[in-house]
């Protein structure tokens, strides 16, 4: 291994230990909520939290969290940002709203 690799190997190591962190901070927030939530790592070793709903099990979504521009956001799986990693009250709020059914939404 070259010492580019070597390199490469833990700013990869650390970028996954803090956006693990920020998983678990936000984990914390929504199970408090009520959702069920896991943070575990995508086949290719992403870190992701999987939250699911415990009012309808079939509703779930996977979020990461991953730097633009030197800030770290919460991500959705389709690559669109949800929120910054320290408005954990908005990125809680927007993925509440994603996991509630329509029908169940204005009570």
């Amino acid at each position: 291994m070259t010492t580019t690799d070597k390199v490469a190997s833990a700013t990869t190591a650390s970028t996954h230990r803090t956006a693990t962190a920020h998983l678990h901070a936000l984990g914390e927030v929504l199970q408090a909520r009520g959702l069920y939530v896991r943070v575990g790592a995508t086949a290719g070793g992403l870190p992701q939290l999987i939250v699911i709903s415990t009012v309808v099990p079939t509703l779930s979504e996977v979020i990461f969290a991953a730097q633009r521009q030197g800030t770290w956001w919460f991500w959705w799986s389709w690559a669109e940002r949800i929120a910054p990693v320290d408005d954990l009250a908005t990125t809680e709020a927007r993925i509440r709203q994603a996991l509630t059914p329509s029908d169940r939404q204005d009570r």
